[in-house]
């Protein structure tokens, strides 16, 4: 489902690697390439890179970035950096609708009408009439060649859809063959989304999603829900053929809009979708589906493997109040990756915070496991947040916007007006964004909630938040939190090259200490924000400019190192932080 958004750990390298790395980089088959990327970005050694070493790690990274682009239709992931609205999703969630149909077409088609190849005119019957005209003809060809790798993709993305949707549109009295208008869609990619915005596997724009009863808000966007999306598509489908009394002209309203079909018609005065000019991408994306449904009817015969469709029975708990995805994976024993694939439209890695409840879907046989795990654990330690510490001048607008979250979200999310002014020193919860949400907070040797006895694990990461100081640069702050440049450049929309302005404020998903994991007695947490993070202290460091970057203050800090006034840091010295946790 998707391309994977996450990445095995790597040990760091040092650069006299380089060479063996650039060597590997020629020969790895393509899906290795993450790793080779992460294992550059991770070269910084023990002391800062000369020229030299950097120029050797800038060459690999670049040869790196011209085998990726050589992969065959790669999905290509937004990167607009823009504060997204309320019901918008991060940058970096979003992958690229495939281009199944697309006026570039046009020539490619002309061309492949001119050679008439001898393709023969199927057996199979549609239950949705099919035209088997030069345009359709030139589509089975194209799908057989260029756009031969996206289709098999999607045959496999499909297979634990197809079941689902054909009960859907059984119980809606619509022909069942109307399921392959999601090939052209979407290529059944529930995070396809499309330069109109348009999303999900249906490829709704919000307006539309709405009036089919389908939520997009800043938590949730039903549009990537393969059940209601599907369930929102067919009672579309209904509407627009008891408008048109054609299929032709209903799919064409669906890719044009029903208003744009109607006028046309109305304006030309002909009924015939055939006959009828409309926008180019229309008029190509009804013989395309046709086209698809010719293959669907029988792959084997166009060179296609037949898909094998699987039950969509997956078991669902209703959860109370924001619950972390990680959370859930972890009582069910399952991954992530699982979790966010069943339940693709919880696009923040967390259930809605202000919904009395939210069904999550699991994978079969898990339900009970899930249940028995959220029994102990707090409703209020359930859900994972980032913090910050207001300091003296905040505004909510401030935060909300040096932090990338929409206002009337931070304010609802802190019990706050939008106008509100944060009192100095108060910690304010913020969510996680979601290119952190959906990578790996819990190292793979975490023990499942069935365990009865108290182990002592490791939480790989704790999310903060870090203050930019005059003369800071990314290679010095991945030194300080013990992350790799990849990850820190990821996390904050950065080149890794990017140069660094002083206050402005850095995610960083840095390396926590080992805790424990209560007995059935306790409540096991998700990572806490008392937690301890330990600085060594450089030259030229003051308490204060330490406080600074990680949220606290001066006395806190003293406070927790049991510094007096008088204390002096030297260069080395280790200092307990414990961001969240005020005296």
């Amino acid at each position: 489902m998707g391309q994977k958004l996450f990445k095995r750990p790597l040990t760091k390298v040092g650069l006299a690697g380089t060479s063996f790395l650039f060597g590997l980089a020629v020969f790895l088959p393509l899906h290795h390439l993450d790793a080779l990327r992460s294992a550059a970005a991770a070269l910084p050694s023990e002391v800062p890179p000369s020229q030299d070493q950097k120029d050797r790690a800038r060459i690999l990274l670049e040869e790196i970035a011209k085998l990726e682009a050589m992969a065959e239709e790669k999905a290509q992931l937004q990167t607009d950096p823009a504060l997204p609205e309320e019901g918008e999703e991060e940058p970096g969630l979003k992958e690229e609708a495939p281009a199944l149909v697309s006026p570039e077409d046009e020539e490619v088609l002309k061309e492949e009408q001119a050679a008439r190849s001898a393709i023969q005119e199927p057996e199979e019957v549609s239950d949705v009439p099919i035209v088997f005209n030069e345009k359709v003809r030139a589509y089975l060809r194209l799908f057989q060649t260029s756009k031969r790798g996206v289709i098999s993709r999607a045959f496999g993305r499909a297979e634990q859809y197809l079941g689902m949707m054909k009960q859907i549109f059984k119980e809606k009295g619509l022909p069942e063959d109307l399921i392959n208008l999601a090939f052209i869609e979407s290529a059944f990619n529930p995070w396809a989304t499309s330069k109109a915005k348009a999303a999900g596997i249906w490829q709704f724009i919000e307006s539309t999603a709405r009036r089919y009863g389908l939520k997009v808000s800043y938590w949730i966007d039903e549009r990537r829900d393969p059940e209601k999306a599907t369930r929102a598509a067919a009672e579309y489908l209904r509407e627009l053929y008891d408008m048109f009394k054609s299929w032709p002209l209903a799919l064409a309203a669906y890719n044009a809009g029903e208003g744009k079909v109607q006028a046309a018609i109305e304006r030309q005065r002909i009924g015939n979708f055939w006959a009828l000019r409309l926008p180019k991408e229309t008029q190509l994306f009804v013989p395309a589906f046709m086209a698809m449904t010719i293959i669907a009817k029988d792959p084997e015969r166009y060179g296609f493997s037949l898909p094998l469709e699987k039950l969509w029975e997956p078991d669902r708990v209703r959860v109370h109040g924001p619950t972390d995805l990680r959370l859930i994976a972890r009582g069910a024993g399952t991954s992530l990756e699982v979790i966010r694939a069943l339940n693709p439209e919880l696009h923040r890695g967390v259930t809605p915070p202000f919904t009395a409840s939210y069904a999550v879907r699991l994978p079969p046989g898990s339900k009970d496991d899930v249940l028995q795990a959220l029994a102990r654990v707090p409703k209020e330690r359930r859900a994972l947040w980032a913090t910050y510490q207001a300091r003296k001048g905040d505004t909510l607008a401030g935060i909300a916007k040096r932090h990338q979250v929409p206002l009337p979200i931070l304010a609802e999310l802190n019990g706050m007006g939008s106008g509100q002014r944060p009192k100095t020193g108060s910690t304010l919860r913020l969510p996680i964004p979601a290119r952190v949400a959906f990578t790996k907070i819990w190292e793979p040797s975490v023990p499942s909630f069935a365990s009865d006895e108290a182990k002592p694990v490791r939480l790989s990461r704790r999310i903060t938040h870090h203050r930019v100081r005059r003369g800071d640069t990314l290679w010095r702050i991945t030194r300080a939190y013990d992350v790799s440049l990849e990850d820190l450049s990821r996390w904050n929309d950065l080149k890794t090259d990017d140069s660094l302005r002083p206050g402005q404020i850095l995610l960083v998903a840095a390396p926590s200490q080992a805790v424990e994991i209560p007995s059935p007695s306790k409540a096991p947490t998700l990572i806490e924000s008392r937690q301890v993070i330990k600085y060594k202290v450089k030259r030229g460091d003051t308490l204060w400019e330490i406080a600074s970057s990680y949220g606290v203050t001066v006395a806190e800090l003293r406070h927790w190192n049991k510094l007096t006034s008088r204390s002096r840091i030297r260069p080395g010295q280790v200092l307990r932080i414990l961001p969240g946790k005020s005296l």
